[in-house]
Formats: C-alpha cells, sequence, structure tokens
C-alpha cells in the first residue's frame, strides 16, 4: 500500500514543469493511494502502452511507430539521469538513458490527443465511465472541475496509468514506472 501511495503522489508531483500536474499537499496525500476494494480491477503490465508505445521501448522503437518528433530535448533529473523527451503533436514520450550510455528507453508517456488509445481502447474524450468499465473503480481525486484516475501496480516494477478528466471526459492519459 505505502509503494502504490507512493506511485500516486509521484505521478502528480513529479511531472515535468510544462505538464499540467496538481499540487497535493502531505495532509491529503492519503486520498490518492488506488482504491483497494474488490471492484477495482488495476492494471497489469499489458496495460502499460499508449499509441503503440510501451514502458521499456527503445528510443529507435518509438521512432519507427510515430516517425521523427517535432521537438527532443535533453535534460539531467537528479531522481533519474539523463532524461530525452520526444514531442509530437498530441503526446510526449519521456525515456531515461540506460545503463549503456546514449541508449534510452521508454518510462513516460503523455497523450492529450484522442488519435492515440491505451492498449485497452481508452482515449482522450471518452467519458469517465467507459474508463471505470475497461480498468475498475479507482480513488477519485477531486481538484476544482479536474477529476483524476489513477490505477497503479507494484510488481514487477512500480508503474501506472493516470486519466485526468474534465466534465466528465478523459483529457490527458498518462503511463509511467515510478522513477526513483
Amino acid at each position: 500500500m505505502f509503494r502504490i501511495s507512493l506511485l500516486a503522489i509521484a505521478t502528480l508531483i513529479i511531472p515535468f514543469s510544462d505538464y499540467n500536474s496538481i499540487q497535493v499537499n502531505a495532509t491529503t496525500s492519503y486520498l490518492i493511494s488506488q482504491n483497494t476494494n474488490q471492484q477495482s480491477r488495476s492494471i497489469t503490465t499489458k496495460s502499460l502502452g499508449v499509441g503503440g508505445i510501451k514502458l521499456s521501448m527503445s528510443e529507435a522503437q518509438v521512432r519507427k511507430i510515430l516517425g521523427r518528433p517535432v521537438k527532443v530535448e535533453n535534460t539531467f533529473m537528479p531522481a533519474i539521469g539523463n532524461v530525452r523527451t520526444l514531442k509530437y503533436t498530441g503526446i510526449t514520450v519521456d525515456l531515461a538513458e540506460d545503463v549503456k550510455p546514449g541508449k534510452f528507453t521508454v518510462y513516460q508517456i503523455k497523450v492529450t490527443s484522442s488519435k492515440y488509445a491505451t492498449v485497452d481502447g481508452i482515449k482522450v474524450g471518452d467519458n469517465q465511465s467507459k474508463v471505470v468499465r475497461i480498468y475498475g473503480n479507482p480513488a477519485t481525486i477531486q481538484n476544482g472541475r479536474l477529476t483524476n484516475l489513477s490505477y497503479g501496480m507494484d510488481e514487477p516494477s512500480p508503474a501506472g496509468l493516470n486519466f485526468s478528466l474534465r466534465n466528465n471526459k478523459v483529457t490527458e492519459i498518462l503511463c509511467f514506472y515510478l522513477m526513483n
């Protein structure tokens, strides 16, 4: 349960500065953890992909599927190391450098376009009931008019799939490994 809570907190606090993120204070962090009741089916490693891109894919595989990015950014993040961000219209793919220098693999995918769907067929514009029908009932975090549904898994690696909704419609999908 503690790892799931950390996963959810990191998902909402760690995103890059150009992402829309929700500020969560420590006194409400218990609301972020995934609902553990029997209604929640959660996710599996097979669920961890969007737009044909899967977590742990190589940069070459991403470029083969999505083509040439609109923008490429290289940065260093203390908790992760060297990070390469491939920006396309409606989808951003973040890659972390492997042990072998110059080799990058996907650790996060952010989608804001209905052009890209999750492995299970959810895309931007779908309603909340479809997300819940596919993935089950998570804890719901409400922040003004924005609702976040967070699904996480601990094994084999902490990972998650988050859906941001406004007016009951998906506006953003975030698929990620929890990096530490």
